[in-house]
């Protein structure tokens, strides 16, 4: 799940740890959401946005439905 944006985590070396770090979560947290078994709150999509330098018109190319990109 969540490809594109653990891709682009990948390319700016940050891994699940440094996520949940840089969110002020646990990396158990971001797990779960990057597995899609806790959805992400809008307020959280937005901060990963941040992080990852992209634009707010990005987020359905970073948080498709479901998970998953087309």
């Amino acid at each position: 799940m969540y490809n594109y944006l653990r891709g682009r985590l990948k390319q700016l070396d940050i891994d699940q740890a440094g996520l949940a770090i840089r969110m002020g979560l646990k990396q158990p947290a971001i797990s779960k959401r990057l597995t899609g078994r806790t959805p992400w709150t809008v307020d959280e999509m937005y901060e990963v946005l941040e992080i990852c330098k992209a634009k707010p018109d990005e987020l359905h190319i970073y948080f498709p439905k479901g998970g998953m990109s087309a």
